[in-house]
């Protein structure tokens, strides 16, 4: 298992580029039939702020795939910043990777407010307290993702904001 952590630093602007997904582990995947029914019933929860169940729960849904956790709060300045990159990911990947958010210490107002404004083809599970975060390997700041690999080992955990979609589609191929 390979565990990192890398900080965002600084530069990259907000633009978006379109994706163009170099060849990866990920894109090859071949799917049971049941990982592409899971993936499916993921993204049928898009955009909504999930109660329950909670982050271990939905990662045993998913259990097979590749998967892709982004802690954010919507009080986050840099989550706001980066957030326009996980709409575009998890549209480039859908398939492929399941992404899962996880909206931790925030008001579940705020955060469904959030989602309004940045929605994106994944849900989010609702964690007040970041107790969820922690148990991941989170919830020491904002914004930290963290990659699972198809075994569901943690293979990454990169904290702080990605500059670029560019980064943050290296991490994929590289992680998920």
């Amino acid at each position: 298992m390979i565990v990192g952590t890398r900080g965002s630093g600084s530069g990259g602007g907000l633009s978006i580029t379109p994706v163009n997904p170099r060849p990866s582990a990920a894109k090859s995947l071949s799917l049971s039939p049941d990982a592409t029914a899971e993936l499916v019933a993921n993204t049928r929860s898009a955009n909504q702020i999930l109660v329950g169940p909670d982050i271990q729960a939905k990662l045993a849904q998913l259990r097979g795939l590749p998967v892709v956790v982004n802690q954010w709060a919507s009080w986050c300045t840099n989550c706001r910043a980066e957030f326009p990159f996980f709409q575009t990911a998890g549209r480039a990947y859908a398939g492929r990777v399941a992404f899962v958010g996880l909206d931790s210490q925030d008001s579940r107002a705020n955060a469904i407010a959030f989602l309004r404004e940045f929605p994106v083809d994944y849900p989010s599970v609702f964690d007040p307290s970041a107790s969820q975060a922690q148990s991941l390997g989170g919830g020491q700041g904002w914004p930290t993702t963290i990659y699972f690999n198809a075994a569901h080992k943690i293979t990454f955990v990169h904290e702080g904001s990605y500059p670029t979609l560019a980064s943050l589609e290296q991490d994929i191929q590289s992680y998920a």
